[in-house]
């Protein structure tokens, strides 16, 4: 009981001494209130208010008090935040800190109680807030400022461009005042950077470098107009020294690297508009090439240009257009390595729109190549000769049962000067089959069926005889002469009877007694004639092709039989 009584005394004498004191430091508190010195008063209340001992004080007077209170509770607030943030250097929450200390002051100042507004300003002039900030954003400022002057540009951290942005308007002047400063130190710095880089860069660093400086720009709201230009400038200067100095391969790499920032260049951008035009006239050019049968500077200008577009339909144009032209192509593609001592070369023949044989002597051999359709690919086939010396391959008049004509093979015979061989190419069995084989002195074929042979070996000896074609090769028909064996024939046989079909030239003489020879579209009399010329004449020869001479022939080129010596 006595130990209960003494703490309830102790807490009574401590409760009264606490009233005491509030009483004491309220009546304070409000003598300073009264010298209007609203600092100390605030203080002296705060320390009052902490004993809540007992009511004190009119209520109005007290409310007062404690929103100064909250005032200033909340300026400490902010500058502990702007502490935090700035020893972090986190430059958006600075900021933000920054933002709401000026809308609480925006607030508070718009109050009716110009009291508070005062105590306000002595707190926040006491906390050295404004001051703060200020001295941070200056030397922010500045440090931007001196980075950028003295820096090797687009070498170092650019992050400088966000603190300038993150500088409130007030601290240039205003927002007019900060987008003006802003704009004239960042093209002072971006011109120097692109003047140094443009020196020490190739042209697609310095175009990316320039372009994600454009798009950093966009991301802190600035639009770069400016640089925009700066960039087109320097690149339509690169752009047209490569087209200047011819160098497409440098054109190719700068323009492909240029079409990649597109999202960063203006509308109507002059660079690629350039780009588009030159390579519109390359592509004329190519095309200009193939018309001229310069098939290899064509196929060579599109390959380059494939590096800006789809060139593929094009180039296979080309392939098409040079294998029209000149089908020995198609064999020199399949086989590189072989050498071709002669070709015989035609269209529409043996189910082919158009084919190509080569005749390798040294290897006895022959090789076909036929494109049955402009879409598919080439048939090709090839067969070993049995024979034993040089040969020679021509295209005869002999025909089989569909029209196709027969390629006659003559070389060297055993019994006789000559072995003739007829070969009829079989694209659908892949395969060259032998419609018939004989020896003789000589054979020409008169028609598509009929062969006149000399000296035959075997039936039609020591005469010149009638040969028909059959389904079973050649079957003797009638003999037309007996061969003297002391006749200058017999001796110096005529062999212009096995000249091909190919080779004939159409050639004949005008009413002055001048050679005129027909001139064909291509190197062979399938094709269609175009004209006739006079051998008698100066003709521009450009080039020899399997016995045929391309000519130039009334401003175009045409083919003739090269003239026997």
């Amino acid at each position: 009981m006595l130990t209960a009584v003494v703490v309830a005394l102790i807490f009574v004498a401590l409760k009264i001494d606490g009233s005491l004191k509030k009483i004491k430091l309220y009546d304070q508190a409000l003598a300073y209130y009264k010298a209007d010195n609203l600092l100390a008063a605030e203080q002296t209340f705060s320390q009052a208010d902490e004993y809540s001992s007992i009511e004190y004080g009119e209520k109005e007077w007290t409310a007062f008090m404690s929103g100064l209170t909250s005032i200033r509770l909340q300026l400490e607030g902010f500058k502990q935040a702007a502490q935090a943030a700035i020893g972090d250097k986190k430059e958006e929450e600075v900021l933000e800190t920054y933002r709401r200390y000026q809308s609480f002051k925006q607030e508070t100042l718009k109050q009716q109680d110009k009291q508070a507004a005062s105590f306000f300003q002595s707190v926040s002039a006491k906390l050295g807030l404004e001051k703060g900030w200020s001295d941070y954003y200056l030397q922010a400022l500045n440090q931007a400022k001196a980075h950028m002057r003295k820096a090797d540009p687009g070498t170092e951290n650019e992050s400088f461009v966000h603190t300038l942005v993150l500088i409130p308007d007030e601290f240039f002047g205003g927002k007019a005042q900060k987008e003006e400063e802003l704009n004239a130190l960042f093209q002072r710095y971006e011109t120097a950077k692109l003047q140094k880089l443009g020196t020490s860069l190739s042209f697609e660093d310095v175009i990316t470098r320039t372009a994600n400086s454009i798009k950093q720009y966009r991301q802190e709201g600035i639009t770069a107009e400016w640089l925009q230009k700066q960039l087109e400038r320097y690149a339509l200067s690169e752009i047209n020294q490569a087209i200047k100095e011819k160098d497409l391969s440098g054109f190719v790499t700068m323009a492909k690297a240029y079409q990649q920032i597109k999202d960063v260049l203006p509308d109507g951008s002059d660079v690629l508009a350039t780009i588009e035009g030159y390579l519109e006239n390359r592509v004329k050019q190519a095309e200009q090439y193939a018309k001229a049968h310069q098939f290899t500077k064509a196929m060579d200008l599109y390959q380059m240009l494939s590096g800006l577009l789809d060139t593929s339909s094009l180039i296979k144009g080309v392939e098409e257009r040079w294998t029209e032209y000149d089908p020995t192509r198609l064999l020199q593609m399949k086989y590189p390595d072989k050498t071709f001592d002669s070709f015989v070369t035609g269209r529409d023949h043996w189910g082919a729109k158009q084919y190509a044989i080569g005749v390798d002597e040294a290897e006895h051999h022959l090789y076909l190549a036929a494109k049955l359709s402009d879409d598919d690919n080439p048939v090709y086939m090839d067969q070993a000769l049995d024979v034993d010396a040089d040969f020679t391959l021509t295209l005869s008049k002999l025909r089989d049962g569909n029209e196709n004509p027969i390629l006659l093979v003559q070389t060297a015979g055993k019994e006789r000067p000559y072995s003739y061989v007829g070969i009829m190419p079989d694209l659908s069995r892949n395969a060259f089959l032998t419609r018939f084989s004989i020896e003789a002195d000589e054979l020409s074929a008169e028609d598509a069926e009929q062969v006149i042979v000399k000296n035959a070996a075997g039936k039609g000896e020591n005469e010149i005889a009638s040969f028909q074609l059959g389904e079973k090769g050649l079957a003797y028909r009638e003999k037309l002469a007996d061969l003297q064996p002391d006749s200058e024939e017999a001796v110096e046989p005529d062999t212009t009877g096995s000249q091909s079909e190919g080779q004939s030239g159409g050639s004949d003489a005008d009413a002055h007694g001048n050679s005129i020879a027909d001139v064909y579209a291509g190197p062979g009399n399938d094709y269609e004639i175009i004209g006739r010329v006079s051998l008698d004449s100066s003709i521009q020869i450009v080039t020899n092709l399997n016995g045929w001479y391309q000519i130039q022939f009334d401003g175009k080129e045409g083919w003739i039989l090269a003239p026997t010596p």
